[in-house]
């Protein structure tokens, strides 16, 4: 019974896929700009941050890009013997494949989830166990899940808004291990072209 629904849903999906109504393959290109927030860690870091995103669209609303981002963000402020008073900093770059799923992909309003795996590197400045900030250099894998919707103003040009929460893009040096931040979460808003 199971097989049997496996191949109706396979074949529906088959059907859907190359019906008129699919549609042919896109490009998307979007720029970004907004806010990475340290919500979930006890340094309540924040700051700004920009992206982009190339990526080609499949008939069935299933894309693959590339993405890349970058932030700079300022936290919570700790009491230094050298520099009299300074912030936490959760700084990286990253660069990585990206996987969408578009739903309702010819309406003015059309949503999408993602996936990210990416590169990431970072330089946090972070408290030691002395009480003392000090900058540090990682580099590691990072992922993100993320979500948005693109507002289609013309044809071929729209706005973006999306907001994702990332894993591991800041590393940082805690008793002798390296560990990685709480998920940071972004905010963003920019241009996007479709062609």
């Amino acid at each position: 019974m199971r097989r049997k629904s496996m191949r109706w849903a396979m074949a529906g999906l088959l059907l859907w896929a190359g019906s008129a109504q699919a549609g042919e393959w896109r490009g998307y290109l979007s720029l970004g700009a907004g806010m990475a927030l340290d919500r979930l860690s006890e340094w309540n870091a924040k700051g700004a941050a920009i992206n982009a995103y190339f990526g080609v669209e499949m008939p069935i609303g299933l894309s693959l890009g590339i993405y890349g981002e970058a932030a700079e963000t300022w936290g919570q402020k700790f009491e230094d013997i050298q520099h009299d008073s300074s912030r936490v900093q959760l700084d990286y770059r990253q660069y990585g494949m990206e996987v969408r799923f578009r739903g309702f992909r010819d309406r003015m309003i059309s949503p999408w989830l993602a996936v990210r795996l990416a590169r990431s590197a970072s330089k946090p400045q972070t408290p030691n166990e002395f009480g003392q900030l000090v900058r540090q250099e990682f580099q590691a894998m990072s992922a993100a899940v993320r979500g948005g919707f693109d507002v289609w103003l013309g044809m071929n040009w729209g706005l973006t808004a999306a907001t994702s929460w990332q894993w591991c893009d800041v590393r940082y040096e805690k008793e002798a291990v390296r560990e990685c931040t709480r998920p940071i979460n972004s905010i963003l808003v920019g241009p996007t072209l479709r062609f």
